[in-house]
This record gives C-alpha cells, structure tokens and sequence, in this order.
C-alpha cells in the first residue's frame, strides 16, 4: 500500500465551475466511486493565481486546477491554476539588510527573468494564442483578426529629452543640443522611436524572441588572480607555410636547476624597466623608451633572485632570473660590463653562490600598464626546441581574450599618456600594446610573444593569453546561454507576437557564421504609429538655466560584470549568489537574468528645475566638475520637455492577432503603474511616459466589421470599448495562468513601477563621485565577506545595494596585483562618452546588451 504522505507530493487534476462566489467540481483524492461526488472549494482555500484568473470568469464557466491535500493539517486543501508552477521565490538576504543600515542605493537598470519559450516537451505557450506561427497573410483579413485605430494620451512624468543637435556648436566644451520640435515649434516625438519603446515593452510582457541578439559568440573575459600567473608558460609564435606552431620558452637547460620545492624558478626573466629600477642597456637598445623594442631578439645578462613576500598569513614565494644588461649581441655585454645597477626592488635578494649569465632571448615589452609594475619581461627558448602546434580552438580562445581588453577599454581609461622618460619614473599609466587589438594580431602573426596554460602531461595548451596577469574568458558566451527559443527567428514559421505585430527582418546568418536566412523578404508588422501630437502649448520648464545644463555621462554597460547580468539558472534568471566565484560566471550550465529595464524614482518638480549648470549633489543627472574636464564626453541640452506635457497618438492597426491586441490593450492600459520609457538619458530618470487609451477616439474593427465594411461599402460602427477591455482581461488571465507569461508580465510591472531610495550607478559613498568603477572594484575584494553583491531580483522588496565604504583601499591602489607582481593590463576607470546618437534610445552607451530587449535593427552589442 503507497505511503498517504507521498500522494500530497503528486497533487489531483480537477475540473472546477464558477458558482457565485466558489468554485464547484470533482476532486477524487482516492480514486474510489464514493469520493466521485461535487465538492465546494472556497476561496480561502485558492493561490493569488487561481484567484485572479476566477475573478474574470463568467458564472458557469469551468477552470482546470490541481489540488493539494495536506493529511497532516486535517486535510487542508490548496488550489491552483493547473500547469502554473508559483513564481520563482525571492529570497529575504539577512545579510544586505544588515549592510544597507549605513544606507544603499538602487541600481539604474534591472532585469526582467526570460523565461524560455518552449523546452523538451514543446512549447510553453500553448492555448494561449502567444507561442510561435508563421503571420497570416497582409492579402486576408480572417477571423481573430482586428483593424483600427488606438488613440493614446502620452503624459510626461519625468522631462523627456528629445535631442537634436542645436544649429551652432561650441569650439570648446560639452557637444550642445535642442529639443527636436514640429513646424509649430512643439515637440516631436519620432514615430519609429515611440514604435521602438512600445516593441521593447510588448516582446517584455509578452515574453516574444529577442528582436535582435548578435555580436555576442565572443566569450566575455574576467581578471584572475595574480597568483595564476605561476600557472603560465612564455611562448612565441613561429609560422612556416601553414605550419604554425608555440615554441615554449621555459629557459635553456639550466634554467630551473636551483628550483627548490617551495620556490620554484619561474619561466621568463624579468626585465627592470620602471619605479627607479632599470637595466642597463647597450648599443642601439639605448635611448628609446622599451617598450618600442618589444618583440626584438637581444641577448642579456641574468643574475637569480630569491623573492619573498608577506601577506598576513600569507607568504609568497619563488625564484626569477633578473637582468642587469641588456643587448643585441653578447659580445657588446662581455666587451662592457659596468656595475650591476641598484637592485631597488623589494622583496628581491640575489640567491647566493649562483654566477650570473648570459642568455638569448625575445623581450616582451607590453609597456607601463599598472601603477605598481617595474619589470618587462625576457623569453628563453627551451632546448629541443618544444613547439606545440596552433589549433583553431586556440586561435579562437586567443580572440576571445583579445576581444575582451577591445570591450574593456570602453570604460576602461589608463588617463594617462606614455613618457619617454625611459626610467618609468614620471611615465603615465597606459593600455598594454595588445589595446586595442589589430587585425593581424587578432590572427597570432609570427613572432607574436604570448603566455600559454600547458598541460606537460598531455603536451596540450588550453589557454593562450598577451599578458602574464590578464583576462580569462568565461565557459560560455552569451549567445550559448540564451535558450533557442528566445532567439531571434530564422524563418517566419518561428515568429512570435512581437515579430508579427511590429515586423521581422531575416537575420541572414548568426554570429557563428550559420546562414539562417529561409530567402524571405522579412514581415511587415501590423501596428503603424499614424501620428503624434503635441497638445500642451507651455512645454518647456518654466524655468531653465540659459545657458542649459551639462548631464553626467552615462556610463556603458559591463556584461563581463557577471553578478549583474548572469544567473546560475538557465530558466529562470535568479541572480548570483553573494560572493559567487568568478569562475562561476557564465558558465554552460547557467543563464541570462533577462531583458534590460530602468528604473525611475517619484521626484519634488524642483528636482528637475536646476538653477545653473554647474555640479550639484541633490540632482544625481548634473555632470560633476570632475567630469567636465574631458568635453568630448559630455552633452548639454538648452531645454526639455518638462512633466505634464501630453501628446495624442494614433497607432493604426492592419489584421492584428487577438491575442496580440489582447496583450498591447493590457500594456497600454496599465497607466502611472507601469509607464512607458523614452527618450534621451533613462538611466537619470528621464523620459518616464504614461499611457492612456482613449476610448472615446479609439475606433477598432474585428473581422465580422471589416468583412460587413467590404460586403456593404459601409463603415460600420466600431467596436464597444468594453470589448476591448475585455481583450485586455482575457490576456490578463491568460497571463495569470501560463508560468512564462505570469513571470513576464509581473516582473515588468515590477521592474515599470518608481522606486523608492536613491537611483545612481554603483559608487562607494551616498556623495556623487566622478569615478564609478571603484564600486565594482571593492564589490570584488571577497575577502572583506561583505562583498560579492549581486544586483537583486525585479521582484525582490528590497532592491538596494550597499555603498561600501569612502574609503576601502586597504592601503594600497585598488588597480594594483597582489604583492610586488605586476599585474598588467589593469587601467583606471572613467566614465563612457555620451551616445554618439542624439535621436537614439539614450540609455546606456551602446545599449544593446546580454538580456536587453532589441530596439529596431541596432541590436545589442555588449561592453
């Protein structure tokens, strides 16, 4: 006989009709005859689900549910809509809590969960008129479809930013810009950008494919620890014909001779170069900085050090060769050799009773690329010599990698330029040489100096990097972790609601050079923005400064930041857990948290009437003195459209699906609870647009209307508004009822919704900073324990982030390695230029990225 309690973990298919205020049907725990008959069900016994599904059906009207029977709580039962699993729990973390007392922050930009549209047992969308098909014909208008117009009142919550660029421009200072206004003098909002903002909020709710996802196949790269670097062999590229090959450089035969078991010798020799230590260079190696001899063969004089380092409890140890002399040939060292100059480098002791030598090899001179470096480096051929050959894997990884500093130095600045003081001394911080990557480097020339991960049992290379201490790419690129069914269609079988109601265009081929293209044309979508019109007379502030305002630059998104865009879930979009490993980012088996949504916070008028364009902490969107001083980065808008200002719409309709009506009437429908977003500068809270329909102009046709238009050459009376709402109800419930839907229709309510406390990018004080990357540097010191913060769920009631302190240096430069190593490669941070596009969406720079919603044919290019 089966245990009672395990039949509660399989719940009871039932049938249920509405009867006044309960629902009535047969539900057979047991299976017996006896059991067969009617129950009531009450709603104190339904979930939220069920109970908004029921409260749009009509009486009499059936329902299919699943019913939990609890033995142990005297039979207590519990109903839900059948099929909709709950929504993901979001978890109350004790521990933010606990870090937010000294005060937080909510992030600019959220996620709404991507639930796949289908899995491995077909679609997820069945019945509900949503899941993918090929578009009815524009040459028949059938059943299930509708015509029409919409009419919309647009009312600005927030200023809209409509920019254009002003007649005149500045020779000196921020780029200045207009508001793009009508023949009348009144702004104009573009039609194709209104289309853009209402396709992103359409494909959210409806859970549609991507518009557009590509140039994500390159796999997104993290920093490593320095002590990986011990794990790293020199190698040099050597190409004959089409034979390409490593040929490993770990010393002459003698190299590693005084290794010992704690303090192994490591591979490359170290080159003094900069921080008041240099070698002492002969010959035509004189004079010029290094750096502009990097690749070059020389030969040089190398004496064994011993290094040592303490950390607390931890100690670092190994031995390195180090030159003193530098040289094209060895006879220009033995013909010449002056005294060793001053070993200033602490933690460095020569290793006693071991003679120094002379040595061939290649210098490897990326430059002066992290504040604490002070030595290049000087590859040694093994002997034999050992070559490895160059694998198409190992090419593509070396993309990868390259591709991953190109991304990075968007907002990523060593603000600094080189010197050719050649002691380093008074050098500025600058990008290593493989910044930015050129096509030749990109496909391993010959000679091209690198560092290899090799396997000496396998005699295999699994890694190749142009740095000791750099970039490693994650497992998996975004493109392998965005499910099949989200991607953007191949054919017109796969379209979905938002591809069929605004329009598809054939991608052609993937980011993997696949050919996709079915040879159609594409689809025209359905839904036209007929006209927009400015009603409010008074839409400028009714003050502003006259010289305008200069906004903070907005700064570009950072997908490689994984704790932000990735998620351990392929399903469900979870965030990170806290203190996540990097590793642990974008791993194969993992996820995308979703499509990218601002947020906005409710402000006094006032906050958007500043008295004079110049840095003030109260108004978060005002450019800081600090930023100023790099003009190229800045705009400055002479006015905007301040809030109150309304706009009528009218967006004309041809042969709609009534499921996608159903979804766009529910979404426009949702008035100050979920406004729309458009315009310039979102990330500041600007551009929030409330939507209202308006029956009274609204003139929509369903199929019988049109079919009655043709047959009589009359136009007959539109339909009841009630019938639109109706459609907007059923979706509601369909929603309620389908775990896809249900997730993005809630969450991008969340998501729409104002918030409270202060929206800013990352920073580590509540006080503005020009200089935002230091959040997500101190965000990464998980030793501390309170780090590793991940951005919070859409759903989660507490949605912000703790500032981590004013000052979290630890004593020492937060870009730096550990210990004495250069870490190279590492740069400050400044903020992204502004967008080039003064008409574009005005969100982040380049604003396509992992898990955002597509706007046109842009698409999303991660940063």
């Amino acid at each position: 006989m089966n245990d009672p309690q395990e039949k509660l973990k399989k719940p009871v298919a039932a049938t249920l009709t509405k009867r006044g205020d309960v629902l009535e049907g047969v539900i057979n725990s047991s299976g017996k005859a006896k059991d067969a008959k009617p129950k009531r069900v009450a709603r104190n016994e339904w979930d939220d689900a069920l109970a908004a599904h029921v409260a749009t059906m009509v009486d009499g009207e059936s329902v299919d549910v699943e019913v939990t029977i609890n033995l142990r709580e005297s039979g207590k039962r519990t109903v839900r809509l059948a099929g909709v699993a709950a929504l993901a729990t979001v978890g109350h973390d004790p521990e933010r809590a606990a870090a937010l007392q000294e005060g937080g922050f909510v992030n600019p930009y959220t996620f709404v969960p991507t639930l796949p549209r289908s899995d491995q047992n077909g679609t997820r969308l069945a019945g509900t008129g949503l899941d993918d098909a090929p578009p009815p014909s524009h040459a028949l208008h059938g059943d299930g479809q509708w015509s029409g117009i919409l009419a919309l009142t647009l009312t600005t919550v927030t200023p809209l930013l409509l920019p254009v660029p002003a007649a005149s421009q500045p020779k000196d200072g921020a780029r200045a810009f207009d508001v793009r206004v009508d023949a009348e003098g009144r702004p104009l909002i573009h039609g194709a950008s209104l289309k853009g903002s209402l396709r992103s909020a359409f494909e959210t709710v409806t859970a549609s494919r991507y518009g557009v996802f590509f140039e994500h196949h390159d796999r997104l790269a993290y920093r490593v620890p320095a002590n990986t670097a011990l794990e790293l062999t020199p190698a040099r590229v050597h190409r004959d014909g089409d034979d390409a090959y490593f040929r490993l450089c770990r010393g002459d035969a003698d190299w590693t001779r005084h290794s010992q078991r704690d303090s192994k010798v490591q591979y490359a020799a170290w080159v003094p170069a900069y921080k008041g230590q240099r070698v002492h260079r002969l010959g035509v190696l004189r004079g010029d900085p290094l750096i502009e001899h990097h690749g070059r063969e020389v030969h040089a004089r190398v004496v064994l050090h011993q290094y040592e380092r303490t950390n607390g409890r931890k100690v670092t140890k190994f031995r390195v060769w180090r030159a003193t002399h530098l040289a094209r040939t060895e006879a220009e060292i033995r013909g010449s050799l002056p005294p060793d100059p001053t070993n200033a480098a602490r933690a460095l002791t020569a290793v006693p009773g071991v003679n120094p030598r002379i040595v061939r090899g290649w210098l490897s001179a990326t430059g002066y690329s992290i504040g604490t470096k002070h030595d290049e480096r000087l590859f040694v051929e093994s002997p034999g010599p050992e070559d490895i050959p160059i694998a198409p894997e190992h090419e593509r990884y070396w993309q990868s990698v390259l591709r991953a500093y190109d991304l990075a130095q968007g907002y990523n600045d060593p603000n600094a330029t080189y010197s050719r003081d050649t002691s380093g001394d008074k050098a500025g911080v600058v990008r290593s040489r493989h910044v930015p990557s050129t096509k030749d480097l990109r496909e391993l020339p010959h000679g091209t100096l690198v560092y290899v991960k090799y396997d000496a049992g396998r005699q295999e290379i699994t890694e190749v990097h142009p740095v000791m201490i750099g970039r490693l790419p994650f497992d998996a690129s975004p493109d392998e972790l965005l499910h099949e069914s989200l991607r953007p269609a191949d054919d017109r079988s796969q379209l979905s609601p938002a591809d069929r109601l605004f329009g598809w265009v054939p991608p052609g081929r993937r980011d993997d050079g696949t050919e996709t293209n079915d040879g159609a044309s594409g689809h025209r979508g359905r839904l036209r923005v007929r006209s927009v019109a400015c009603t409010t007379g008074d839409w400028r502030p009714p003050s502003f400064p006259p010289e305008g305002v200069t906004l903070a630059p907005l700064s570009s998104p950072k997908p490689t930041q994984f704790r932000f865009y990735a998620s351990p879930d392929p399903m469900t979009g979870t965030p990170m857990r806290r203190g996540a490993a990097k590793a642990e980012g974008y791993q194969i088996s993992s996820g995308l948290r979703g499509r990218k949504m601002y947020r906005w916070r409710e402000r006094e008028p006032d906050y958007w009437q500043p008295e004079a364009d110049r840095e003030d902490p109260r108004r978060e969107y005002l450019a800081l003195e600090g930023n100023r001083a790099n003009s190229k980065q800045l705009v400055r808008h002479r006015s905007w459209v301040r809030p109150g200002v309304t706009f009528q719409v009218e967006l004309f309709l041809d042969g709609v699906h009534e499921a996608d009506l159903g979804a766009l009437i529910w979404l426009l429908t949702r008035g100050d609870a979920a406004p729309l977003r458009l315009g310039a500068g979102k990330p500041y809270g600007f551009g929030v647009i409330a939507a209202r329909l308006e029956t009274d102009r609204t003139r929509v046709w369903d199929a019988a209307g049109v079919r009655a238009g043709w047959l009589r050459l009359t136009r007959p009376d539109p339909v009841a508004p009630a019938k639109l709402t109706e459609l907007a109800d059923r979706f509601d419930a369909t929603a309620r009822g389908n775990e896809v839907l249900r997730e993005a229709t809630q969450s991008y309510l969340a998501a729409a919704r104002a918030v409270e406390g202060p929206v800013h990018y990352p920073r580590k004080t509540p006080q503005p900073q020009a200089e935002s990357y230091q959040w997500f540097v101190a965000n990464e010191r998980l030793h501390k324990g309170d780090r590793g913060w991940p951005l919070p769920h859409v759903r989660d009631v507490e949605q912000r982030l703790p500032y981590l302190g004013a000052d979290d240096s630890d004593g020492s430069d937060p870009r730096a390695g550990r210990g004495s190593i250069p870490f190279q490669g590492r740069r400050a941070q400044t903020p992204r230029p502004a967008p080039k596009q003064p008409g574009s969406s005005g969100s982040e720079k380049g604003s396509g990225q992992p898990g955002a919603a597509g706007r046109g044919r842009r698409g999303h290019r991660p940063s």
